[in-house]
């Protein structure tokens, strides 16, 4: 941004120039946007920053803003010092309070801003391209931004935008932090998927560790990727893409099947397909290499 005069600075804030549609509001997913680090210089991606999981709190500023100065010191206590204190917010998600400088060209009135305020993480946003992505473009700030980078939360989706405000003039509310607790302690800790579920996406249970799938039927996975089949018994299954599977077990060696082929299971000792008969035990099945029907028990 250009170095600006007091006068015109003032101006810019409280009028801002010709505005245009934001693009990210609340419950949107955001994507990974790449910044320069003011104290360092280094690039820094927004998902590099999230990429422990937890909670971003996102705080626009430019150091002559009084609004700016107002929050900062309140967010400095309401937010930083006090996850800080506690370890994280309720679920012990860790809550990373991330900076971002609207105003370049004057490093030295910068640097005592982020040191009046005790700044941890600031980064580069002179141009305002970022800051334009959540408001309509020209507007003052602080700007306000909430985002969840636990993954497989239970209360939002990973990058999701759980929070905005822009708080200065008429919108300035004293107490931001008191605003923004709510939301950074109603995020819930990530649950780790259920590796059956992704081999077997329709699949349902466990029920004592049982699960019926809609094309194999009951099996236990207790022991996943080991698992015990009511019909073809101790087996390992791996995930073959499309929903389709690589089975092994004793009596078969390695087949390939899925719920687009199954009872059809492709048997790479004999290299050809073979036909279960369900409800045989895991023993009858037709073999395409010998045209006839063979009890595989009897091996």
């Amino acid at each position: 941004m250009r170095h600006l005069t007091s006068l015109s600075l003032l101006a810019f804030f409280l009028i801002g120039h010709t505005a245009s549609a934001q693009t990210y509001v609340v419950g949107d997913v955001v994507d990974d946007w790449t910044f320069t680090d003011y104290k360092t210089g280094n690039s820094v991606n927004l998902y590099e920053l999230g990429a422990e999981g937890g909670v971003l709190v996102l705080e626009w500023f430019a150091y002559w803003c009084p609004y700016c100065a107002r929050a900062a010191a309140n967010v400095e206590t309401g937010i930083v010092e006090y996850y800080a204190a506690r370890g994280g917010n309720p679920d012990g998600l860790p809550v990373k309070h991330i900076s971002l400088n609207t105003q370049g060209g004057t490093r030295t009135q910068s640097d005592i801003f982020i040191n009046t305020y005790n700044l941890g993480i600031v980064l580069e946003d002179y141009s305002r391209d970022f800051f334009d992505l959540f408001t309509l473009a020209g507007s003052g700030q602080p700007l306000f931004v909430i985002i969840n980078a636990e993954e497989n939360s239970p209360t939002a989706e990973r990058w999701e935008v759980l929070y905005t405000r822009l708080n200065y003039l008429q919108n300035e509310a004293p107490d931001i932090s008191a605003l923004m607790r709510p939301v950074i302690d109603s995020v819930e800790a990530g649950v780790a998927p259920d590796p059956v579920l992704a081999v077997f996406p329709n699949a349902m249970g466990p029920v004592d560790g049982w699960y019926e799938s809609t094309w194999l039927g009951w099996f236990n996975a207790q022991s996943f990727p080991g698992i015990f089949h009511a019909e073809h018994g101790f087996g390992q299954v791996f995930p073959a893409g499309n929903d389709s599977i690589f089975l092994y077990t004793e009596r078969l060696g390695w087949t390939f099947s899925g719920p687009a082929f199954y009872p059809f299971m492709y048997s790479f000792t004999s290299a050809n397909w073979l036909y279960y008969q369900q409800g045989s035990n895991g023993l009858w099945f037709y073999d395409y290499a010998f045209g006839n029907w063979r009890n595989f028990g009897e091996q």
